[in-house]
């Protein structure tokens, strides 16, 4: 299954992190995609936003796997994980 992950920089976490902080949580977000987990990544206009698309087999899975990001465990990223299914209403067009 297919999941969509908004990650936001938690501001009540205070101050961001440090190049070091950023720097492991690249590095582990790297063996999430050679582990096939993270399939792809975006930036956004908004510098403390980033979207992921994993592959997990739920949303709890999905969280799970993000949990193995220390800034997101050290709570300074907010997660909202959203399950993504096939649209199937292109049926509608053709509806008797």
């Amino acid at each position: 299954m297919q999941i969509l992950a908004i990650i936001d920089f938690a501001v009540e976490a205070g101050a961001g992190p440090s190049a070091d902080e950023l720097a492991s949580e690249l590095q582990e977000s790297w063996k999430l995609l050679a582990a096939g987990v993270l399939r792809q990544v975006y930036a956004t206009a908004q510098r403390s936003r980033v979207i992921f698309l994993l592959e997990a087999r739920n949303v709890e899975d999905g969280r799970e796997e993000l949990m193995k990001l220390p800034l997101v465990a050290r709570g300074m990223f907010r997660l909202e994980l959203i399950e993504l299914r096939p649209f199937t209403n292109w049926s509608l067009l053709f509806a008797q």
